[in-house]
């Protein structure tokens, strides 16, 4: 039986459909495969915000993120999730989140289709003290250096080589004019 206040994930196939609600730690535990969200969060100059992970997260604690982003709990949407994680993790509210592209990945730790989220948001951050340890501001080609070294979570890392393979060079503001990207409505996770 599952107490009142655990997390309930789907375990879901590969072509996302639901097989079983489960506790998350079953989820992990199991490493089945369930859905994730990851957001890119740029500055109008271009940087992307990396964070470093605080040492008490159940999977890849202390490295460093160039996403935020979680697990989309049960009854969820990814949209919602996206919205949901970058307020709850940086305490963004009121700035376009835009869907970019979905990636699948899978290692020892975490086993994820990943819907992979872009915003602009000049901060001040609030960062969540249970996910975040810190944060910083990189350049394109510094954030790509920190995914070289392996200094960064690996599910990140894959959705960051993906991003820049789709998009090239090209800004995040750009992509979002010429690809004509609507943005995503995040209900009472947009209001400021």
């Amino acid at each position: 039986m599952t107490a009142p206040s655990e997390e309930l994930v789907d375990w879901v196939d590969e072509e996302d459909r639901v097989l079983q609600v489960l506790p998350r730690r079953d989820i992990r535990r199991r490493n089945l495969l369930h859905r994730v969200t990851s957001v890119l969060v740029f500055h109008a100059d271009g940087r992307l915000f990396v964070h470093r992970r605080t040492p008490t997260k159940d999977v890849y604690p202390e490295l460093l993120d160039v996403m935020v982003g979680g697990t989309v709990v049960s009854g969820e949407d990814y949209p919602v999730n996206a919205c949901r994680e970058v307020a709850e993790e940086l305490g963004v509210r009121g700035v376009p989140l835009y869907e970019l592209f979905g990636h699948r990945f899978r290692d020892d730790d975490v086993n994820n289709l990943i819907r992979v989220y872009g915003c602009l948001c000049n901060g001040p951050f609030t960062l969540q003290p249970e996910e975040v340890a810190e944060g910083f501001w990189a350049t394109p080609t510094e954030a790509t250096d920190l995914v070289t070294s392996g200094r960064a979570c690996p599910d990140s890392s894959q959705g960051w080589w993906l991003y820049l393979e789709r998009y090239r060079d090209r800004g995040f503001a750009d992509i979002v004019a010429e690809e004509g990207l609507p943005a995503i409505d995040c209900g009472e996770f947009g209001r400021p």
